[in-house]
């Protein structure tokens, strides 16, 4: 028997109430604030969505290139990923998101090949670049 999503949501997003975009946002146990830049009516107090998407790519490609790392017994020291995005209203999709990864180790190139192919595993790249079905319902009172 499959849990109902809405038992058990992923994330929840409640506006502060306090008049401006800040919205506070739970994603498993924790709890930040999302906003936006002054520039654009905010006041900056935390990540807008761009960057929370951003993100979830960045800590997801890390999570599954230490998975597979660690199951091949390979030696990471010492990893980074940065993700950048990029709005092109000229190419389609308009939203492009560069990633770039920084591995240290003893790793040889063709392990550190096999890790880069792997990062385009990583369930956040294949949500992204596959996309998703969002299904919207109103909620209660």
């Amino acid at each position: 028997m499959t849990e109902d999503l809405r038992t058990r949501p992923f994330a929840t997003a409640t506006d502060s109430g306090h008049g401006g975009l800040q919205t506070f946002v739970t994603a498993g146990p924790s709890t930040i604030v999302a906003d936006i830049a002054v520039a654009q009516g905010g006041l900056d107090l935390g990540p807008d969505p761009h960057e929370l998407v951003a993100a979830g790519l960045a800590a997801c490609t890390s999570m599954t290139l230490r998975l597979y790392a660690n199951r091949k017994g390979w030696t990471i020291s010492h990893m980074h990923v940065e993700v950048f995005s990029h709005f092109d209203k000229d190419q389609t999709p308009h939203e492009r998101f560069e990633r770039v990864i920084t591995i240290e180790g003893d790793l040889n190139d063709e392990q550190l090949e096999r890790l880069f192919e792997i990062a385009d595993r990583c369930p956040i790249h294949q949500l992204l670049t596959n996309g998703a079905r969002v299904v919207t319902t109103v909620g209660g009172n």
